[in-house]
């Protein structure tokens, strides 16, 4: 039924842009002004877009994603062609397409023969694995006003809550395609070109238009290919849904690999920890414990996600509530589900041995990663802060606050143990972490709390900036993840690594302009307190003979005390970016 109806969506928009460009055509051979279509053309249609192309370099050093002296990680072109359609006054349409040409990377393919597992199977990805080139338009929304105060979008969109900079907190409607480029590089690609936009139903009413209030009501029915209900990312090894287009790959954005551990340790231990004498020459396959990791997307009859949110104005304080459910489409927020544990044949029982005395063999290990069908109450705030008491504060302060009730987590015992005697593993069967004694299914479920404050002011500062009218724009930003009931051993989906009970991440960006705006620095900082940074600086250069056109060289640089957690996972990614960009 989706695809039926993307392919009915598609055949729609190609004959309206068909109608069009005939009547163009029709009303240049026919120069009559009261023509009219080509009126309607001249007064009713516009033609927007733009072209763009971004090169990457890798800069890091001692990388293993990037060993060759190739060191390319981005040479991807865009272009975006746009129309805006008046079709009456109280209806209005938009239509977009996105073409992406991109070819493989030969330090990408480097990277996948030699990290992908099983040993072997990292083959190149297909040549044209990241270009773009589907019928179906990127954005097609149809905008009705059946009354002054109800407003309608109907048609493949971008809904957004969220007003947070370079992360998300609100902004879980729509999923992000995370493959296209490292994470928190704000002046390379910003949220706004990685969401995901979705087929779905968005209104607006205006309750009371003194105060602002207004109700909204979306529902995205679940239209989309697989890969577009929720975030798109690159995982630590290649995982199959079963089916090639569902199929997550390796590359080079994935985050740094669990090496401290075999991944499907934490998970469970091999059947053999329980054997009194394990002989010397079956000791390496007793010990080992075989995965077959799968991809479970949300079925897209079960995919449907709803939300509804009031805003209201007190005086300056502009003030919401939502509520939104639906699958949770973040890739940080996935799970592995446990499906089973057994023994590679033809061993059998409970300590996979072929026979009483036979040889030991691995345990293997069934497991799907998959997002959580949940519930989300939001509220937001914005205020701007004045001179309260006298002291020129001069700040507008923004507040979301998202709260997950019994959120999934994976949980571990650190240091692995056998769950039958309570001993710490050691010797041959030793592990960083293994599976949890108190939870078998190796998931617990949290009451979790996330929020983020932030705080912009504009500040002139005279011995950075000569023009007394351009100030310089700053951010700083509070992320916090709190989950209620904490245990310990909360970790990672597929990492050795704990979730503290408290997780901060603070952000800070300043940017300003020069020489009549024609010259634009910009800087984002993101600082994680357990010890992880990343560092995204960038300048623009807008001719002034041609505002159509931009040149921006930015870089992207991450680090930490380890490669096995939060903005560490990219320290071996660092890269410098070149992008051009012609508005049309």
């Amino acid at each position: 039924m989706a695809s039926n109806y993307r392919k009915l969506v598609s055949a729609i928009a190609a004959n309206l842009l068909t109608a069009l460009f005939c009547a163009h055509a029709s009303a240049a051979e026919e120069p009559a002004v009261d023509h009219e279509w080509g009126r309607f053309l001249r007064e009713k249609v516009s033609f927007s877009g733009f072209v763009e192309n971004t090169t990457g370099l890798s800069i890091s050093h001692g990388s293993h994603f990037f060993n060759t002296s190739n060191r390319l990680d981005m040479q991807r072109f865009t272009f975006q062609p746009e129309f805006n359609i008046d079709v009456a006054e109280k209806f209005k349409m938009f239509i977009s397409w996105r073409f992406v040409a991109e070819p493989r990377y030969n330090a990408e393919t480097k990277s996948r023969e030699a990290s992908v597992q099983p040993a072997g199977t990292g083959r190149a990805l297909p040549w044209d694995f990241w270009s773009e080139y589907k019928a179906v338009p990127w954005e097609v929304v149809a905008n009705v006003a059946p009354t002054d105060n109800l407003q309608i979008r109907v048609g493949r969109q971008f809904i957004s809550w969220g007003e947070t900079d370079g992360q998300r907190l609100l902004d879980v409607i729509n999923p992000q395609d995370l493959t296209i480029a490292p994470p928190a590089a704000v002046n390379l690609f910003d949220l706004d070109e990685t969401r995901v936009p979705q087929w779905g139903l968005r209104m607006l009413y205006t309750v009371r238009p003194v105060s602002n209030t207004i109700l909204e009501f979306f529902a995205n029915p679940g239209f989309e290919p697989k890969k577009q209900r929720v975030d798109e990312f690159m995982p630590t090894n290649d995982i199959s849904d079963g089916k090639a287009d569902g199929d997550l790959r390796y590359g080079r954005w994935s985050s740094h690999p669990e090496d401290r551990m075999a991944v499907a340790r934490l998970f469970t231990n091999p059947n053999a920890i329980n054997a009194a004498i394990i002989p010397p020459q079956f000791a390496t396959a007793a010990r080992t414990v075989v995965p077959t990791f799968t991809r479970d997307y949300p079925d897209a009859g079960d995919n449907w996600k709803i939300g509804t949110r009031l805003t209201h104005s007190f005086g300056e304080l502009n003030a919401g509530i939502g509520y939104i459910w639906g699958y949770n489409p973040q890739a940080g927020d996935m799970v592995f589900k446990t499906k089973g544990v057994g023994c590679l044949p033809p061993a059998t029982g409970p300590l996979c041995r072929i026979g009483a005395a036979g040889p030991f063999l691995p345990t293997t290990l069934r497991a799907s990663l998959v997002n959580d069908q949940t519930n989300i109450f939001a509220a937001h705030l914005n205020y701007p802060i004045g001179d309260p008491l006298g002291i020129p504060i001069k700040t507008a302060l923004r507040g979301e606050i998202a709260f997950y009730p019994s959120k999934p987590y994976n949980i571990s015992e650190f240091p692995a143990k056998n769950c039958t005697t309570g001993q710490v593993l050691t010797g041959d069967f030793a592990a960083r972490a293994g599976p949890s004694c108190k939870h078998s299914d190796n998931l617990v479920e949290k009451n979790t709390i996330r929020y983020a404050l932030g705080f912009d002011r504009s500040t002139y500062i005279p011995f950075l900036q000569d023009d007394p009218w351009r100030a310089f724009r700053m951010t700083f930003q509070i992320f916090q993840s709190v989950i209620m009931d904490h245990e310990d051993g909360i970790r990672a989906f597929g990492h050795a690594s704990k979730i503290r009970k408290i997780s901060t991440l603070l952000t800070f960006r300043v940017g300003t302009g020069y020489l009549g705006d024609t010259i634009l620095p910009d800087i984002f900082f993101g600082y994680d307190p357990a010890g992880y940074y990343s560092v995204n600086p960038g300048i623009t250069y807008q001719p002034p003979w041609n505002e159509k056109i931009k040149i921006s060289l930015t870089s992207a640089i991450y680090g930490g005390h380890n490669k096995y957690s939060g903005l560490g996972f990219f320290s071996e990614k660092d890269s410098i970016f070149l992008k051009l960009r012609y508005q049309f």
